[in-house]
């Protein structure tokens, strides 16, 4: 049985080794949280993850920005970060 792998930064599924950083599949994040192969500053993610939010849920900018906080703290990359 084949486990289930995601990005520990997002949360994405990562199904092949395409979906990983660089293509890497030694990389744990995927292409957008790591798109250089490293992942990016706490600051920068969470405000990309805000303004995704945003535009997935059509919450302000303050109200988005709770919310992605509250999710990365759930993930393994930023769990001590924030």
């Amino acid at each position: 049985m084949t486990m289930a792998v995601s990005c520990e930064s997002c949360g994405m599924p990562l199904a092949g080794a395409e979906d990983h950083a660089l293509a890497d599949a030694s990389i744990p994040y995927c292409n957008y949280c790591a798109p250089e192969g490293k992942l990016q500053a706490v600051d920068e993610r969470l405000e990309r993850f805000t303004q995704w939010t945003m535009s997935q849920e059509g919450l302000d900018h303050a109200a988005a920005r709770d919310k992605a906080r509250s999710y990365m703290k759930t993930m393994p990359a930023w769990k001590d970060a924030l």
